[in-house]
């Protein structure tokens, strides 16, 4: 049964408009997995990198082979190399930042403690060509490793008084890494 043009301009509708629906639903969770991860610290046995790479390598090896079962004609080597890069640079964009997103999202419990910081300025990138106004270091009790949260120097004068050495962070912490709630300047 062949389907009449109205048919196929609907069907060609919803398509493009399934194809819309998930790639907005990807770039809004890209947004929100990059905003989580600028307040994330991930464990340092956590393999991050290699992770990512891994799940893209396999992404790319599973469609090299799909291409090489199908014996494209013709240029069969170029098809399965273009296969490889396409699937392999597809994997990348879609896991990277996951392990942020899940420490975000896996249960933990809140834990609160003190830290040393340091302000430097300027601060963390925010963009490819631009900077936060100033960065706040502070060193994680969990994973023992160091964060700059972007911040500014209007908030900083507000929250930092004279004599003010310390700060009190407040994290959700589990096994994969720990997300900085939020913090508070005080004098020891």
């Amino acid at each position: 049964m062949k389907l009449s043009s109205p048919e196929k301009k609907s069907k060609r509708i919803v398509v493009k408009m399934m194809v819309t629906l998930l790639f907005g639903a990807w770039l809004s969770y890209a947004f929100w997995a990059v905003g989580i991860s600028a307040r994330t610290v991930l464990m340092p046995e956590v393999p991050e990198w290699q992770t990512y790479l891994l799940v893209s390598a396999i992404a790319g090896l599973v469609a090299a082979g799909r291409t090489i079962h199908r014996r494209p004609d013709g240029n069969t080597a170029r098809k399965v190399v273009d296969s490889f890069v396409g699937w392999f640079c597809l994997g990348l964009i879609l896991s990277v930042n996951s392990y942020d997103a899940a420490a975000y999202l896996l249960p933990g419990e809140i834990i609160e403690y003190e830290s040393a910081y340091e302000i430097t300025y300027p601060g963390p990138s925010s963009s490819r060509f631009g900077h936060c106004e100033a960065g706040l270091w502070i060193e994680d009790l969990r994973t023992h490793r160091k964060i700059e949260l972007c911040t500014n120097k209007a908030d900083l004068n507000g929250k930092i008084k004279q004599g003010t050495n310390a700060v009190w962070v407040r994290a959700r912490s589990n096994k994969i890494g720990s997300y900085i709630v939020g913090y508070t300047f005080f004098h020891k």
